[in-house]
């Protein structure tokens, strides 16, 4: 879902308080969510790399989810702060890039829905079947992955034609292409179900699949177990996926369902009276940071209970001030020895280890 107003309307009409708030809404979150994702992504997707993500299934999909947000971010959420502050809409700027951007947004949140299918299938699999290593390989999910990006890219192309510049009373913005405003209107329930309502119903399905043969296997596990100290170690394996499945699931819903329910009602409602528009841009602003605040925090959910990701992430954070003091050292003890004032009995070619 994305927001379609021009700054011409919302100059004119957004003059009272409550829009107001909505502006500062868009103005104070949208640079913490753009910072934080921005710089979370970059975190993850060089820790992922740095295990391998062609070793994996899961870290291939992680990996693809995390450029995919951080696309988002980028082409979504950057455009929206610069409209909401200084009231440019980069949209237009060329009647190229009013099609683009279109077809960017849309695509890549659809996309990002779907990556997260993919990973509760392949989470679903890895639980259900035991020849789960010959049937989910990385050259399967690199195949369904291309898959997925033809078909939402082949159902999203429209944008191509049916969008671009218009002129209306000397001014020319970016919008629908006479003709096709009832299209428009349609697409955007058909986007309801292919972003939120469709993954969301195969998720929680395979989730409650995946929790009961959890639950059988914890059961089979409590009869076969000698120690209680195994059976209680491996008990809190179960919980932790439980949680991340119910928190990424719930928070996936309760992110992207408000802001397309807004989006269909803002099609139904008159807009033209000034107190209805103040509302909707209120309300619009606050369910649209938080859709992307999903996209900000989305691989974190599915990372922060992988032990590997947090290792590297630990390493990356900690790896710039060691070598910092490591070079300043050598630096400092060079300058000694160049200047004859060698305190130490050996050479200054010989290399100093510094602990981190």
């Amino acid at each position: 879902m994305d927001k379609n107003n021009s700054t011409i309307q919302i100059a004119f009409i957004c003059e009272n308080d409550l829009c107001k708030a909505a502006n500062y809404v868009w103005m104070i979150i949208s640079p913490v969510l753009l910072v934080f994702g921005l710089f979370g992504g970059f975190l993850i997707a060089t820790a992922l790399i740095r295990i391998r993500i062609h070793t994996s299934p899961l870290s291939l999909f992680l990996f693809i989810l995390t450029i995919t947000d951080v696309s988002i971010l980028c082409v979504g959420l950057v455009r929206l702060w610069i409209l909401e502050t200084w009231e440019l809409d980069i949209r237009d700027v060329s009647n190229a890039g009013c099609k683009l951007l279109h077809f960017l947004v849309y695509f890549s949140m659809q996309f990002s829905s779907w990556i997260l299918v993919c990973v509760t299938i392949e989470r679903f699999l890895k639980c259900r079947c035991v020849i789960y290593s010959s049937m989910v390989t990385i050259r399967r999910c690199t195949l369904a992955i291309g898959v997925v990006f033809l078909v939402l890219g082949s159902l999203n192309s429209h944008y191509f034609w049916t969008h671009g510049f218009i002129t209306t009373q000397n001014k020319t913005t970016c919008g629908v292409q006479p003709g096709y405003e009832t299209f428009d209107e349609w697409y955007i329930k058909v986007d309801l179900f292919i972003l939120c309502v469709v993954p969301f119903i195969i998720m929680m399905t395979l989730d409650f699949l995946i929790l009961r043969i959890l639950k059988a296997a914890r059961l089979f596990r409590q009869a076969s177990v000698a120690t209680s100290q195994m059976y209680n170690k491996l008990k809190k394996v179960d919980q932790r996926l439980t949680k991340m499945l119910l928190i990424t699931n719930l928070y996936f819903l309760f992110s992207t369902l408000p802001v397309s329910i807004i989006f269909i009602l803002k099609s139904y409602l008159n807009s033209q009276s000034e107190t209805l528009y103040s509302v909707l841009s209120l309300i619009g602003s606050i369910v649209y940071t938080l859709q992307y605040s999903n996209y900000s925090v989305n691989c974190i959910f599915y990372t922060v209970y992988d032990k590997r990701i947090r290792r590297h992430i630990k390493q990356i954070l900690r790896i710039a001030k060691p070598r910092y003091l490591y070079k300043k050292f050598l630096f400092n003890y060079s300058s000694y020895c160049q200047n004859g004032l060698e305190i130490f009995p050996f050479a200054a070619s010989t290399p100093v280890y510094l602990p981190p």
